[in-house]
């Protein structure tokens, strides 16, 4: 099957490659202003996308918000370790609008999936107290409780009456990158730095933002 892409979508795909590339330059030779400027970009080439789309949804605005804290989180994450925990709320609210999209359209409890990933996250959070999150150690509850319930979200959508089977697909995949992404960061700040762990998040983030604004693109 060909996939045909408009000019439009050809030149935001490279606009958030480029600027994905110049921020990856950036973090590997340690240039701060270019590590500033470019992190958030792909992100917001993601919601301009669906910003362009005619007729948008409810899904769909609500997953535009989520991607636009998500670039201020960038921004605050990369900025310097006090605007940390703003960072870390930006992104708790962009994970609140993801549920709210995920939830819009689908309200079906699948609560085998919740337990699995509630119990994912306790053993992550026993995992990070092996660690030091001092002052950290209830913000990263509550943000891994809220995180946990976006992937659990995003899978109940699966098969779910009126659901777009591409559209659940991406929004799980996406979730679950996410997920990884932010799990890799906090064993990285909390217990022990893993080899090649900045480029693996900032990498698998960018790919799980991909996923749920694919996943708001096919409702």
């Amino acid at each position: 099957m060909t996939i045909q892409l408009s000019t439009r979508t050809k030149v935001l795909i490279i606009l958030g490659l480029l600027t994905a590339l110049a921020f990856l330059t950036g973090r590997l030779l340690n240039l701060e202003a270019l590590r500033l400027i470019t992190k958030p970009l792909p992100v917001v080439v993601m919601a301009f996308y669906l910003l362009l789309l005619p007729d948008k949804n409810r899904f769909q605005w609500l997953v535009i918000g989520g991607l636009l804290f998500g670039a201020v989180g960038d921004i605050l994450l990369e900025y310097a370790p006090e605007t940390f925990l703003f960072g870390l709320i930006a992104f708790l609210i962009g994970h609140l609008l993801y549920i709210a999209a995920f939830t819009s359209d689908c309200r079906r409890p699948a609560w085998g999936i919740a337990i699995f990933v509630y119990l994912f996250g306790i053993v992550m959070y026993s995992f990070l107290e092996m660690g030091d999150m001092g002052e950290m150690a209830l913000p990263v509850l509550i943000y891994l409780l809220v995180i946990t319930t976006m992937v659990w979200r995003a899978f109940a959508r699966f098969h779910a009456p009126g659901i777009p089977e591409t559209s659940a697909k991406a929004a799980i995949i996406g979730a679950l990158l996410f997920l990884v992404s932010d799990s890799l960061l906090a064993i990285t700040l909390f217990v022990y730095a893993l080899p090649l762990a900045s480029f693996i998040v900032i990498i698998t983030y960018w790919l799980g933002q991909l996923g749920i604004t694919l996943a708001a693109k096919m409702t």
